[in-house]
């Protein structure tokens, strides 16, 4: 499964798609990806607007990666 992340500065409402909104919002579409079963999810950072360098798109994934271990 492939997640392609868009971040966004403010929760997204209750309707928005899978893997777009804060970290808290993508760490819950990991969980429900985890739930249903996923072997394996690639989260997708690129072509972010945030992402302006490549050390906070690595340190961006070293966090969702521990955050996804610890839980």
């Amino acid at each position: 499964m492939v997640g392609n992340v868009t971040f966004t500065g403010r929760p997204a409402g209750p309707d928005r798609s899978p893997f777009i909104g804060t970290l808290d919002q993508i760490m819950d579409d990991i969980h429900t990806a985890a739930e249903a079963g996923a072997d394996e999810l690639i989260v997708d950072l690129n072509l972010q607007g945030w992402s302006t360098s490549t050390r906070q798109m690595l340190e961006t994934a070293v966090e969702i990666r521990e955050r996804a271990a610890a839980s």
